[in-house]
């Protein structure tokens, strides 16, 4: 597990493994979304997510007093972004992987 971090609340602020969470709920879901890493608000961008190529979603923790900045999709230090403007920048993940399509061979001069 990889582990970075920001509180949200003072047990997550401690909490270095998930054994230590108290009934820590997600309701982030990954369906329909592109694989790669997404800030979940409802925890302050304390807790982010990966998504997975089958839906499947796998909860992370920043530590160090950090949130997932979703724009550069790194565990950062509050006052470098806003938790509130996650959202707007998971379109990024879209644009992870994409490739540009093969060039048409065109004879040379």
């Amino acid at each position: 597990m990889y582990v970075f971090s920001k509180p949200a609340e003072r047990v997550l602020h401690r909490a270095k493994r998930w054994e230590e969470l108290p009934n820590v709920t997600f309701t982030f879901d990954c369906s329909n979304r592109a694989v790669g890493f997404y800030a979940d608000q409802e925890h302050h961008c304390q807790i982010f997510h990966m998504c997975d190529e089958d839906g499947r979603r796998i909860p992370y923790i920043c530590d160090n007093d950090t949130s997932f900045n979703q724009e550069y999709r790194v565990c950062d230090w509050n006052f470098n972004f806003d938790c509130n403007d996650a959202q707007n920048w998971y379109y990024l993940n879209e644009l992870t992987y994409v490739t540009d399509p093969p060039r048409e061979k065109t004879p040379r001069s």
